[in-house]
């Protein structure tokens, strides 16, 4: 997590006295712990159906899907969520279609067939992921959808639709509803068999791909189905306690079968739909009254995706099976202005920032009591904590972020900059999917930068003021090819920046920059085609300084000057093992051999430099019982070891 010198309103107020900054000193340590960056953050929602940018409806390709997926090629777009929110929870794969809930629950044609064949076909280095339903219901029939064109003409196309009308629902002569439609006329029950088989079914009858196909988000949004999707019956949501029990029940018997029929599966959940719904649920109570509340096991109270937690640990436990591979959560800020928006990638991770808008997650304390002080969200790094203490060290659930918006509200290039810093913090803190909701102008330009351009491993980098200018650099597997991207949140004036670079060693000369500023409009066509400026910046004896533009995003793109480059051990690797409570290391090289040991979090703990001993040994009676990483480096060489101390 980076640090922050002073307040982004304090920055705001002296740029408006028009008042000079002082430099921003970045540091950056190439041979830091290593963390991976996910391709699948490089990622968008897709719309597919009638009018969508994929068809599902139509066997052939049309012109215009070739010009979309070539553009998603070309942006370096890595991952498509096709499940499409709501739409997808009543989704029936074998009849090839799904009821609405925002448009009075009429079915449509929806082919999940097609568009996954289309993307395999023709988006070679793309996933995508679909759903699994588990409200126990899906759509059925398309004869008793409810004449939403009439009731446009005669209401106008502000007219609600949000009805339950599908099934012979009725409105009054002011467009009121007066009588819900039948739910049993165009749905039909689905038990988890039918919701995994489209699996099987891509698998064995369709051949796909299905290393393409891993991830499969637990169905959308479950804590508010008694309102998105209210033409279920009542009884399916009665009581405070049976809410979140039937959803983990349901979701526990579709992941075991979907386990046992695709064990290299990725399932994400719970899809947790917005601030408020990270710890509150929607249901109805014995009277039949929406209520929303906290979720709870009869005594305790728990915030509702630290309960959603503590359940999949115990049922992950009772099954011995993984059931939880992501957590999956979405989020749809409102603020309106500039400084609350580049603020907003400090939610997920600063445990310092005071989000205006925290409002739900004044109940995630010991029993869910409402706290008005708690204005601190960090709501990943909270989720976190809760899956270390719920299912211990080493439990491997990493994280997802699939709905969001930047608002339309925002300028182009405001946008890109919002864009831009919470992809920087999705690489720095290893989340695995971030699919925004919403795509706008401005967006293409950004996940082109960085999927393009960006390196396999994120490294540590210190900015003397985060707040106004951040660095985000990551470096390749090799160590030979190093990028730094960095974002000038300043809404007025240029910075100037002084970058250093330790544990490197580049040869002193000029190398290219790529600069995005001052956008206005959508300017992305492809890969050759785009509002990229190229520069350069000379570094000498490993150092650099530039001048940023004002709102601007630059890379640096960096490479190493020796062939004689630091390189994977490939022979001759360090020996560690664990003896009597102690380390043991040998070096089985003819070289002096320095390593540092890092524990989870990328602190380090213990180093020592070109040691020339065959053997070290080192006391770990008092470290505590989890996985730490030993980094090891030769003059040529460099090379990673995971220990586990139990």
């Amino acid at each position: 997590m980076k640090s922050f010198d002073f307040s982004l309103s304090a920055i705001l107020l002296l740029a408006g006295f028009g008042l000079s900054f002082a430099d921003v000193d970045i540091s950056i340590d190439a041979n830091s712990l290593r963390k991976p960056v996910s391709p699948f953050i490089y990622g968008r929602n897709v719309y597919a159906g009638y009018g969508g940018e994929l068809l599902d409806n139509n066997d052939s390709v049309s012109a215009e899907e070739l010009v979309n997926m070539e553009r998603y090629r070309e942006a370096g777009i890595r991952f498509l969520r096709m499940n499409q929110g709501n739409n997808s929870t009543k989704h029936n794969w074998r009849k090839n279609m799904s009821s609405h809930p925002d448009y009075y629950n009429n079915v449509y044609y929806h082919n999940w067939d097609l568009s996954a064949k289309k993307i395999l076909d023709y988006m070679p280095n793309t996933s995508a992921m679909y759903g699994f339903q588990l409200t126990g219901f899906v759509a059925k029939s398309l004869d008793y959808n409810f004449a939403d064109w009439d009731y446009k003409q005669q209401y106008g196309q502000n007219a609600p639709q949000n009805l339950d009308l599908a099934g012979g629902g009725e409105v009054d002569g002011s467009g009121n509803l007066i009588k819900e439609g039948d739910y049993r006329l165009y749905l039909e029950e689905w038990p988890a068999d039918s919701t995994v088989g489209i699996v099987e079914h891509w698998k064995s009858n369709l051949k796909y791909d299905m290393s393409r196909l891993q991830y499969w988000s637990m169905d959308n949004e479950p804590e508010i189905w008694p309102t998105t999707h209210s033409d279920l019956p009542l009884s399916y949501t009665y009581g405070s306690l049976e809410t979140p029990e039937r959803i983990i029940q349901n979701y526990v018997a579709v992941a075991k079968k979907a386990k046992a029929i695709f064990p290299d599966i990725k399932l994400t959940g719970p899809v947790a739909a917005n601030e408020w719904q990270w710890c509150n649920l929607r249901y109805y109570n014995d009277a039949g009254e929406l209520k929303e509340d906290v979720a709870t096991d009869g005594t305790i109270r728990y915030c509702w995706l630290e309960y959603f937690i503590k359940r999949m640990a115990e049922e992950e436990k009772k099954a011995g099976m993984k059931l939880l591979d992501v957590l999956d959560i979405h989020w749809y800020p409102t603020e309106t202005t500039y400084e609350h928006w580049i603020n907003w990638h400090r939610v997920f991770f600063d445990t310092t920032y005071n989000y205006p808008g925290a409002n739900g997650i004044k109940r995630a304390n010991e029993n869910a009591k409402w706290d008005n002080s708690i204005t601190k969200e960090y709501i990943f790094k909270r989720i976190n904590d809760w899956l270390e203490k719920y299912f211990g060290k080493d439990h491997g659930v990493t994280l997802a972020f699939t709905e969001t918006d930047f608002i339309e509200k925002m300028d182009v290039m405001t946008r890109a900059i919002v864009y831009a810093s919470y992809m920087g913090t999705f690489m720095e803190n290893e989340v695995e999917i971030f699919t925004p909701w919403t795509w706008r102008e401005g967006m293409y330009e950004v996940i082109h930068l960085f999927s393009n351009y960006s390196k396999e491993f994120s490294v540590n980098d210190v900015s003397s003021n985060d707040s106004l200018v951040s660095a985000y650099t990551t470096i390749n597997k090799n160590s030979d090819s190093l990028t730094v991207i960095l974002v000038n949140r300043s809404e007025n004036d240029a910075q100037k920046v002084n970058l250093n670079f330790d544990n490197v060693d580049f040869t002193s000369q000029d190398y290219p920059t790529l600069l995005l500023s001052g956008l206005t409009k959508e300017t992305f066509v492809s890969k050759a085609d785009n509002a990229l400026k190229k520069g350069s910046a000379t570094l000498t004896d490993n150092k650099l300084s530039l001048e940023l533009p004002a709102k601007s995003i630059t890379a640096i793109l960096l490479s190493q000057k020796n062939s004689t480059k630091i390189n994977e051990m490939k022979q001759n690797r360090p020996l560690v093992s664990i003896e009597n409570g102690n380390l043991v290391i040998q070096n089985p090289t003819q070289e002096s051999l320095s390593f540092e040991i890092f524990n989870c979090l990328g602190q380090e703990l213990y180093s020592k430099i070109n040691s020339l001993n065959k053997t070290e040994i080192i006391n770990i009676k008092d470290l505590e019982k989890s996985y730490y990483i030993i980094r090891f480096k030769t003059k040529n060489s460099l090379d990673f070891h995971k220990v586990f101390i139990k």
